[in-house]
């Protein structure tokens, strides 16, 4: 399967449902594959439209509000996607399933874009994990859970990076670059999920464009 499907929503479907509904709630939180018991007609159709993988059923595990968050992370950082499933009766979800797709979507919508595209860094950090953009490799994401640390110490850099910052709001922090270890002091992120999520942006290939005028 696609490295760049972190979550895989699977839909447990008992009874009539809406695939188009169902496969756009999937986009809509950040997931870009799914899989269904059910209607693969329909869910092709809307699979198409809203550019999301279609997936073989397979098993996934029933998850809830309050784990969801780490399982994803933790399958993240070794490598595996997480296949949850989504019960759907008659079309609709339980409150608990609600809860569960408010809460993905709540970190999602944040932290999204490191998740699904991060791999394997080489580097090494003192807290926390790290991963490696996969289309653009100056690019690493440094994933730490609260409570947070005053600073962090990553090692395996070769050149101080331009730029550090929380991915919530871009918020820039302090750092200080020797001898290939980067310290990072840590300020209080806007938002208070568990899971924050930290970009360290190196020299990038455009960097090196020199302007001209005509």
């Amino acid at each position: 399967m696609n490295p760049d499907f972190a979550i895989v929503l699977n839909f447990k479907i008992n009874g009539n449902a809406d695939a188009d509904f169902l496969v756009k709630t999937a986009r809509n939180i950040g997931a870009h594959a799914v899989m269904t018991n059910a209607q693969k007609d329909d869910f092709e159709k809307a699979c198409s439209k809203y550019t999301i993988f279609l997936a073989d059923e397979a098993d996934g595990i029933d998850l809830n509000g309050d784990d969801v968050i780490d399982t994803i992370v933790n399958n993240r950082q070794n490598g595996k996607n997480t296949i949850i499933n989504i019960p759907v009766t008659d079309g609709k979800f339980d409150d608990a399933t609600q809860k569960l797709l408010d809460t993905i979507n709540s970190w999602m919508h944040l932290f999204g874009h490191a998740l699904n595209e991060g791999k394997h860094s080489n580097l090494e950090t003192d807290n926390g994990f790290i991963l490696e953009n996969r289309h653009a490799d100056y690019q690493k994401y440094v994933f730490v859970k609260r409570p947070l640390p005053e600073k962090i110490v990553v090692s395996g850099l070769t050149q101080e990076p331009n730029r550090v910052e929380w991915i919530d709001h871009r918020a820039d922090l302090d750092f200080a670059f020797k001898d290939s270890k980067l310290t990072i002091n840590l300020t209080e992120p806007e938002s208070d999920l568990a899971w924050q999520v930290l970009r360290i942006q190196a020299h990038r290939p455009e960097d090196d464009i020199i302007h001209t005028e005509f």
